[in-house]
């Protein structure tokens, strides 16, 4: 009788208690190609903006050399990209370098010639990341409403709204 019972509240508890979310396993550390990617792209960001270090590089340096996930140092290389197209802009001396733009930072103009089409591409740039393994859903998110909506003065949605990218599937 106490094991039918035992069983019984067993089976009660299995069938009423919530359900824990199962957990998978990831590396604590970045694989090997996310790190060479890294530090390919630190490399070309020095060699193509003159030197200059902005705190998105030094955080993605930071990154590769505490050897952090893979989706945080994708994240980190996201930001540097979005970083490198927006606050960025030719040289007059040298157009094969780039130079902190006068505005960096402020909001740009939605009629800026090309500016849909960067916008475009870095955002679905971040969204391809994602089943990648390379960027989480939510930092990919918080990413394109910080560093791409509001320099447009948009809402994500507004943002996704305006680039009218199609559904992705992500």
């Amino acid at each position: 009788m106490r094991l039918a019972v035992a069983a019984l509240a067993v089976s009660c508890t299995q069938a009423f208690a919530p359900q824990q979310p199962r957990r998978v396993a990831r590396p604590l550390y970045a694989s090997p190609q996310v790190v060479e990617a890294a530090k390919n792209q630190v490399a070309a960001f020095k060699e193509s903006h003159g030197g200059h270090v902005c705190d998105e590089l030094k955080a993605l340096e930071a990154a590769i050399s505490k050897d952090e996930a893979t989706e945080e140092i994708g994240a980190k290389m996201y930001e540097l990209l979005c970083t490198s197209l927006l606050d960025y802009d030719r040289d007059e001396a040298d157009e094969n370098k780039l130079v902190p733009s006068a505005s960096k930072g402020e909001v740009i103009p939605k009629d800026a010639p090309g500016l849909v089409e960067v916008m475009t591409n870095l955002y679905v740039y971040g969204i391809r990341m994602i089943p990648s393994g390379f960027i989480e859903v939510d930092r990919c998110k918080e990413i394109v409403e910080e560093r791409l909506a509001k320099r447009v003065g948009m809402t994500g949605e507004q943002l996704d709204d305006w680039l009218d990218v199609p559904d992705m599937g992500v």
